[in-house]
């Protein structure tokens, strides 16, 4: 029912440290009444799930978190893909044959394309960004249960089908990737262009783990880090930012906010940097891996995968340069800095990440084990 091993062990520990910073660094209203539930029913069905050895326990982590967006289109989402979960848990538990194995597989499928965000289901991440308040949409996108699911489930029981499906799977997740980061260049709302740089990065992990072998698997399982810790940086940073002036929700020009918010500016440049993977960072590691293990097995991963990086590059420079740069400082409007809890929160991504970069090996050594075992699973072994 219930099992745990290094992959969980180490999905619980960063997801736990996600969770402290964004507790730590979220507006006060954001964490407050029925936002508190919201954030509760996240973070216990996301622990549900990294410790359960059954797909029923699975399910249930799983539709905690769909329970906690019950409104709007990204609650739809969310429900159709708990749905597909359900069938495919229901139809590999009593299928009495093949046929009724292979329909369950493919729901499993389904639904983690559906959480992911994998197109032709991308759609409903933006208006996730809209609608729901930013600390509980970085909480249920990273925990990544989607790619658990493949990983823990999927992958274990169906290894063969999984190997037939990796091909299509990868070629849908870079697509995603290419997409989303084309997208986010004429992206105009702030919101908008975070949730498709979220959509292209996070496309990373699954396009990794196309790739079969143990270099590109173990890019992937630090990929996964490495976006969890700087996409919640870039999420933190730009919360703090909307509740100090009103002028980040739809910026006319450059803002100039780094005049009075240079530790802010610092913190959500770090974290777009390690994001699309500069030398230094435990992103560039991470991407290297992926890029590297892409081009012995999957050359079109292999080209799509840093033009998207890229782009992506681009995106976030436009963003970090509207929001901060741009504009003298008697034009600026004057706003606080960061507090001293969020400074010490923040820190936390930018040591790890910074650290990871300078010593990757740290990194690279914690994850293989998992890598190795999961291109067994591949492999039939």
């Amino acid at each position: 029912m219930f099992l745990m091993d290094s992959f969980s062990l180490f999905a619980i520990f960063g997801y736990l440290l996600i969770t402290a910073i964004t507790l730590a660094t979220a507006p006060r209203k954001d964490v407050s009444g029925n936002n508190r539930i919201q954030l509760a029913l996240i973070v216990a069905g996301t622990l549900i799930a990294y410790v359960s050895g059954s797909l029923w326990v699975f399910l249930v982590g799983w539709a905690l978190v769909g329970l906690a967006f019950r409104t709007g289109k990204s609650g739809m989402m969310l429900a159709s893909s708990t749905l597909a979960l359900g069938i495919g848990t229901a139809l590999i538990s009593f299928g009495e044959n093949g046929n009724a194995h292979i329909a369950g597989f493919a729901a499993l499928v389904l639904a983690a394309l559906l959480r992911k965000g994998i197109f032709p289901f991308h759609f409903w991440i933006p208006m996730a960004f809209e609608e729901a308040p930013l600390p509980a949409v970085n909480l249920m996108l990273n925990s990544h249960l989607g790619a658990f699911l493949m990983i823990r489930f999927a992958f274990r029981l169906f290894p063969q089908l999984a190997v037939q499906t990796l091909s299509l799977i990868g070629l849908l997740a870079i697509f995603t990737a290419l997409y989303a980061a084309f997208l986010a260049l004429v992206a105009q709302r702030p919101r908008r262009i975070l949730a498709l740089l979220c959509i292209s990065q996070t496309s990373f992990i699954l396009a990794g783990l196309e790739n079969r072998n143990v270099e590109g698997i173990t890019g992937a399982l630090v990929h996964w880090l490495v976006v969890a810790l700087a996409t919640t940086s870039l999420l933190a940073v730009y919360r703090a930012l909307e509740v100090r002036t009103t002028e980040v929700d739809r910026p006319a020009g450059f803002l100039g906010l780094g005049f009075h918010a240079p530790r802010l500016a610092v913190f959500f440049a770090i974290g777009a940097l390690t994001l699309v993977g500069l030398p230094g960072t435990l992103g560039f590691a991470a991407e290297d891996l992926l890029f590297h293990g892409a081009l012995e097995s999957h050359p079109l991963l292999g080209f799509g995968l840093p033009l998207a990086t890229a782009l992506n590059a681009i995106t976030s420079l436009k963003l970090l340069s509207t929001l901060f740069l741009g504009r003298r400082g008697i034009h600026v409007p004057p706003i606080p800095d960061a507090c001293w809890m969020e400074r010490f929160a923040l820190t936390v991504p930018v040591v790890i990440l910074v650290v990871g970069g300078i010593s990757p090996s740290l990194f690279v050594n914690l994850r293989e084990p998992s890598a190795h075992w999961i291109a067994a699973l591949l492999a039939g072994r």
